[in-house]
């Protein structure tokens, strides 16, 4: 069930093992298989102040919470310390406009930064006098949660620190999918961390919406590349799963992926000129395969439906790299050629 909120105001594949790719004028791969409450303690200032009179018992509170006994002074003296004067001091406002606690996930919030302040930002991009959202999210379990703000009608960024607005910063993204930001953020049931979605300039404001959800990592199910170049891969993404994406294209697409080792330092071409359909190629380094977003992705190169990466590595640098459709209706044979500039 999904919870809806209104405001206003890859385990890694195992380097051994995975099935090889079916490649065309290249050396055959070694078969190798891919790894990977609230309680907003609302501080309720419960500051009462229980007094007695010995005098009349009609007395009466006021609005501000002081309490006057009723009594009328006689004779001429007067006292400074009457009943009802006394203040009462509070916590200074949260740092955060909203605050959940809940235990149903996914939870959506929805929200318009324009009624909000210019009171932090984050470590990933470079906007100046931005107005931001901020939100305390207690978790609810312990697991991984992913937080998304696709579907903002602005270029987002989202970050993510400690606490109820503490200084370390957990994590910040800006521009995962277009102009909306992910994180994915490993959390302890009961921790406290205080999620802001600001604007990607100071121009960038308005409708925004922010959804968190249980995140579990996909597997990165890779097939190994043999390092003889040039190769020519032939593949079909016709029944697989879509399970990553990037700021190029690919959510809603099946795709496949590829583990690449540079046989020695140089520039390598990817390329999937004569596929059959609108691809996607992004690439992460082997570490990061499904942690992270791509580092590099491309859907059209020059005026084809055809996809191209110029990667420049190290020589034994290991990626993954992802053949996808542009969006849902695109898959099928593909070509994926391989070659050394």
């Amino acid at each position: 069930m999904s919870l809806l909120v209104a405001l206003s105001g890859c385990p890694i594949g195992d380097d051994e093992s995975g099935d090889s790719a079916d490649e065309v004028g290249g050396d055959e791969a070694a078969e190798t298989l891919g790894d990977e409450s609230e309680t907003d303690d609302d501080e309720t200032d419960e500051s009462s102040t229980d007094e007695s009179s010995d005098g009349e018992d009609d007395g009466s509170s006021s609005d501000n919470g002081s309490f006057d006994d009723g009594s009328e002074s006689t004779g001429d003296s007067s006292t400074d310390d009457e009943v009802g004067d006394e203040e009462t001091t509070g916590d200074p406002p949260p740092c955060w406009d909203e605050s959940w606690s809940g235990d149903q996930l996914p939870a959506t919030f929805f929200f318009d930064t324009t009624e909000f302040d210019d009171q932090t930002k984050g470590s990933c991009y470079d906007a100046a006098d931005s107005r931001e959202w901020r939100l305390r999210f207690v978790a609810p379990s312990t697991g991984s949660f992913r937080f998304d703000t696709s579907g903002s009608d602005f270029d987002t960024t989202l970050f993510v620190h400690e606490g109820e607005c503490g200084e370390q910063e957990l994590a910040c993204n800006d521009n995962y999918i277009g102009l909306s930001s992910r994180l994915h953020l490993d959390l302890e049931a009961g921790e406290v961390v205080t999620v802001t979605v600001e604007g990607a300039d100071a121009f960038a404001e308005g409708f925004a919406k922010l959804e968190i959800s249980e995140f579990e990592p996909a597997e990165c199910d890779w097939t190994n590349l043999s390092p003889s170049l040039p190769k020519i891969v032939q593949g079909d993404t016709t029944g697989l799963e879509d399970h990553f994406d990037s700021a190029c294209g690919g959510a809603g697409a099946p795709e496949k992926l590829y583990r690449f080792v540079a046989p020695g330092p140089g520039v390598y071409s990817f390329d999937t000129f004569g596929s059959s359909f609108d691809t996607v190629l992004y690439v992460w380094e082997l570490d990061a395969c499904g942690e992270a977003a791509p580092f590099q992705c491309n859907d059209d190169a020059g005026f084809d439906t055809g996809s191209k990466l110029l990667l420049d590595l190290e020589g034994g640098q290991k990626v993954v790299i992802g053949v996808d459709g542009f969006g849902a209706g695109d898959f099928g044979p593909f070509l994926l050629n391989v070659e050394e500039l």
